[in-house]
């Protein structure tokens, strides 16, 4: 049997590392043949997503080489590369793939020796680690979604067929009131004249966030998310994309999680002293918090700090809830974004992970993944799941009386109500009886709320970009204005996007949007005492 060969992907900087493998060539260097080289201008310009894509493709190790500290061309492009590369390590950890498998070295222009020493060195130990676990070829997976499914027949399983071109989707659309470009009414009518093209590569087709506003105000019940979701799925098989968000690190990592081979370390999270069982009737799905928790700290966001609390509650509670040790993501960006295939790789290994841990009861703390469990995998699979939203289940232990609060948390708070709980699932009233139960605390609503309330300006991390963001700042300053000391919300993505829009660069003053924002589990975890979480509204008016 040959020896294992490690294929090793290259990301060398332009003035250095690359400059130091073309002196190792002109010096007639012997090093082994397995890296393939790419070329950038700086080592900082190499993003977690461009790294994650090389192991999706069967890439054994990757390679970063920038120039030495200090020597950078671009002044601190490689200090930039040094975070980067350490956060990406722990991504690559969480996904059992290895942090070892990803190097970062300085070589300078200079240093064509050191460059022909660290290919041999870096290929002689994946040579002992062996193939990337993830890096066989997959067989391609029968999409349940008709992919054929015509422009017209798609207009008739969405209503959209029927439409009285009212206007009443595009004078409720949050993005058309920014853009006036954008209209939902005008992206339907093309689509009834039959240009399916004009359709498919429309833009548009990738502003949309979802978010149900226009169909819960149509008259006719026009179902405009589902035929967004449908022509992104008919774009995606063409070849056609939107911008991703962050370079598209997310979708990377769902799409890995989709590989069956995946084994995960997901499970560090967990506190030490709290209690979970292999078998229960009570399941914790904690979705993507693990990998956010790493994507964004740099934004102050502790996402899995969510998890934390729930799982702390819920031993309160005297519930000890199962925790499955390759859970993977629901797959809901996945969906959204056109990627069925994907979507329904995770759906089924979601969908038998669960049925083999025989629960009763799935209890998660993310929007999408209450409804993707809830509705999409009832949709596509049949499956037949119980599942609850956080705020629903801790209402309903609030009302048996499992928890109890003894003190009084004196707090003035507003509540954001996330699109998928809200609008998709009509879950409005759990969360507001969760936080009014609360000793001490006041709800003040925001202008906007309930089936009015304003997205959070990005859905399934597409198109993050300036209507997004006017979005966010227009809903802080909603928040702001009720006077609440904190803003609460049932949605780590709303989180992340609400505090990313606040570490940019503002439009406005900071006191006029600064506002702390807590997730409804840590809040009730504030209120038992179970944790204490940084203020980091305080660390931003200070800046």
């Amino acid at each position: 049997m040959p020896e294992f060969e490690p294929k090793i992907v290259g990301f060398l900087c332009n003035w250095c590392g690359y400059a130091g493998a073309d002196l190792a060539g002109t010096s007639r260097l012997s090093y082994p043949t397995n890296i393939r080289i790419i070329r950038v201008m700086c080592s900082g310009r190499v993003e977690p997503a461009f790294i994650l894509n090389a192991f999706e493709n069967g890439a054994d190790g990757v390679l970063v080489a920038g120039c030495h500290p200090g020597d950078c061309h671009y002044r601190s492009g490689n200090q930039h590369a040094e975070k980067r590369i350490e956060k990406t390590k722990r991504l690559l950890d969480l996904l059992g793939i290895g942090s070892d498998r990803l190097r970062l070295e300085w070589i300078s222009a200079a240093e064509g020796e050191k460059f022909a020493s660290v290919i041999k060195d870096f290929t002689e130990k994946l040579r002992g680690k062996g193939p990337n676990p993830l890096g066989r070829e997959l067989e391609a997976t029968p999409v349940l979604h008709n992919g054929t499914e015509s422009i017209y027949d798609i207009l008739k399983r969405t209503k959209a067929l029927y439409c009285q071109e009212c206007g009443k989707c595009s004078s409720s659309c949050p993005i058309t009131r920014l853009d006036p470009l954008y209209s939902p009414r005008l992206a339907v009518e093309k689509a009834l004249m039959g240009l399916q093209d004009a359709v498919l590569t429309d833009k548009g087709l990738w502003s949309c966030l979802t978010c149900y506003l226009c169909r819960q105000r149509c008259p006719l019940d026009i179902e405009y998310d589902e035929l967004i979701r449908t022509c992104r799925a008919k774009a995606s098989a063409k070849g056609i994309s939107g911008n991703c968000a962050h370079e598209g690190v997310l979708f990377s990592l769902s799409r890995l999680m989709a590989n069956p081979e995946t084994r995960q370390n997901r499970l560090g999270w967990i506190p030490q002293e709290a209690e979970i069982a292999k078998t229960g009737d009570v399941l914790y799905f904690a979705g993507c918090l693990p990998y956010f928790n790493v994507v964004f700290d740099d934004i102050g966001v502790k996402n899995i700090e969510i998890a934390q609390s729930m799982l702390k509650i819920l031993n309160v509670a005297g519930i000890k809830p199962v925790l499955m040790e390759n859970e993977r993501c629901c797959g809901h960006d996945l969906s959204f974004a056109g990627d069925l295939e994907s979507f329904e790789k995770l759906a089924k290994m979601n969908i038998a992970e669960i049925k083999k841990s025989g629960v009763s009861t799935v209890v998660t703390t993310c929007p999408e993944c209450y409804r993707t469990l809830k509705v999409d995998y009832a949709e596509l699979f049949g499956a037949k799941l119980e599942v609850l939203h956080a705020s629903e289940f801790l209402s309903n232990l609030i009302g048996d009386g499992k928890i109890k609060f003894n003190g009084k948390l004196a707090k003035k708070v507003s509540y954001q109500d996330p699109c998928r709980l809200g609008r998709h699932m009509g879950v409005y009233d759990a969360p507001r009886k969760v936080i009014t139960s609360i000793p001490g605390v006041e709800l003040v609503e925001m202008t906007r709320n309930r089936e009015g309330a304003l997205c959070c300006g990005v859905s399934a991390w597409m198109g993050c970009g300036r209507h997004s963001k006017q979005m966010q700042i227009e809903r802080l300053a909603e928040a702001q204005a009720t006077t609440a000391d904190l803003l609460v919300t049932a949605c780590p993505k709303c989180q992340i996007h609400f505090n990313c829009a606040l570490c940019e660069k503002l439009p406005v003053k900071k006191e006029e949007v600064a506002i702390e924002i807590c997730d409804l589990s840590v809040l009730v975890a504030r209120a038992l005492n179970l944790t204490q979480t940084p203020n980091m509204v305080e660390r931003i008016k200070n800046e």
